[in-house]
């Protein structure tokens, strides 16, 4: 009886954590950086500072997306079909989004290079 009654604190006391770790992740990052006006029209400064914000949004990104992974593997056996699916597509969303910004990003650095000839 000790021993089940143990085994059942370890559990409770173990899946109470997992959502308290959850909460370290933080909200993913929803301010998208852009990249302003044509690349051809763009200063050198101005496409430095677009490239420096996305690249810190692109680190900002890759930090939210480790650490949910982490925790995946720490849910996952607890999850439905339904919750890993969207979890996936979530995670999917915002690595697409990453990397459609940073395609814009090295769309705007080859029209500002055919612009300075």
């Amino acid at each position: 009886m000790k021993r089940s009654t143990f085994a059942f604190a370890l559990l409770a006391v173990s899946l109470g954590a997992v959502p308290a770790a959850a909460e370290n992740c933080g909200e993913p990052p929803l301010t998208v950086p852009s990249i302003p006006g044509d690349g051809g029209a763009l200063t050198t400064d101005e496409l430095r500072d677009a490239r420096d914000t996305v690249i810190a949004y692109s680190n900002s990104v890759d930090a939210y997306l480790a650490c949910m992974d982490e925790r995946m593997v720490k849910l996952s056996p607890y999850m439905t079909k339904d919750q890993y699916a969207r979890w996936t597509e979530d995670s999917n969303a915002l690595h697409d989004g990453r990397r459609d910004l940073q395609i814009k990003l090295n769309e705007a650095i080859r029209a500002y290079r055919r612009a300075q000839g």
